[in-house]
């Protein structure tokens, strides 16, 4: 269901049964009868809307308004204002982004031409039925309906291209695969919080962390069993970090862990944390159980210090760890963090 075709739908109703009396009172029974066609095809609209018929449902409206204003405009003369009607359709056809482009073009050009020959045939016909203030009352009437039903369209595509935005801003903020934040988004959270230790907050770890042989898992497992791995391994290392803590997929099978206000010893504890918890994960793929561990560095981010300088840090931290038989956690200074620290 498109929203904003249920909200027009509804004020295309509520126009047109409000239209009905009117014109029966004016003498005008071809008109009353032809807004009783007209509010059957609005509801014709809202019903096909609702069954996801996007085509149909524009097109009910489309045919009813184009035919309402030339019925209108040939009975009561442009001055009447019932051409007004057509303009907000161009703008719906342009913005409904379910609809071929061919087709838009198409609609726009008949509601072009609609809009020229009706002011062209009817632009010198005078009602007698109605009196020029009746008439008068029509137009400023036929200006603020149309307006409105532009107000709604433009209302909705303001709020579904801000939603989109606000979608697309995520999707470069996010690695696809894990859900987890991407190297780009922990750069700015990186910063900003060195711009706060900078202006007297405390100190903050950073931890780089690698899956252990993970070459092996994709080789005997698939990289579909390696995806997997990497999508419940993130699920297990967000239940363990704490609320100010975050966690990104720096690239790879690494991790990269942002700990504020943790000291040095305190970053390794939260990192035995994270190696104990992927150590003992229940994490399968087609059945079997997939071992996991991961090997950690730790170092520290103190004022007058730069995020890029941490991260080397950590990175050191980890190759040592690597090289010294992996699942483990290692801090900057060299020193192993025991398997104890957190038992």
């Amino acid at each position: 269901m498109v929203p904003v075709v249920e909200h027009v739908t509804n004020l295309g109703i509520a126009a047109h049964a409000l239209f009905i009396p009117v014109f029966l009172g004016l003498g005008l029974p071809l008109l009353a009868a032809f807004n009783v066609f007209s509010v059957a095809a609005w509801i014709g609209a809202r019903v096909a809307n609702r069954r996801r018929l996007d085509g149909l449902a524009t097109l009910l409206m489309f045919v009813e308004v184009v035919s309402h204003a030339a019925l209108a405009c040939r009975v009561l003369g442009w001055n009447s204002g019932f051409h007004y009607y057509l303009i907000p359709i161009v703008p719906f056809l342009m913005f409904h982004d379910r609809l071929p482009t061919r087709a838009v073009v198409a609609g726009s050009a008949v509601v072009t031409a609609t809009y020229l020959l009706l002011r062209a045939a009817t632009i010198d016909v005078v009602p007698t039925a109605i009196s020029p203030a009746v008439l008068r009352a029509l137009e400023y009437g036929n200006i603020a309906i149309p307006l409105g039903a532009l107000g709604v369209i433009s209302i909705y595509f303001r709020f579904a291209s801000m939603e989109a935005e606000r979608a697309m801003e995520s999707l470069a903020m996010t690695d696809a695969l894990t859900r987890l934040p991407n190297r780009r988004r922990m750069r700015e959270l990186l910063e900003a919080e060195r711009v706060r230790c900078a202006r007297g907050g405390r100190s903050f770890g950073v931890v780089l962390a690698d899956i252990d042989a993970f070459k092996q898992i994709n080789d005997t497992r698939g990289h579909d069993g390696g995806d997997h791995v990497l999508v419940e391994l993130a699920a297990v290392l967000r239940g363990v970090l704490r609320g100010q803590d975050a966690v990104a997929r720096w690239g790879g099978e690494e991790f990269l862990f942002l700990l504020p206000d943790t000291d040095l010893h305190g970053a390794g504890v939260v990192a035995e944390k994270l190696r104990v918890a992927v150590d003992c994960a229940q994490i399968a793929f087609e059945g079997r159980r997939v071992p996991i561990a991961m090997t950690f560095g730790v170092a520290m981010c103190a004022r007058g210090a730069t995020v890029d300088d941490a991260i080397q840090r950590a990175d050191r931290a980890l190759y040592s760890g690597k090289h010294a038989g992996k699942n483990q956690v290692v801090l900057e200074s060299g020193d192993a963090i025991p398997m104890s620290a957190v038992s």
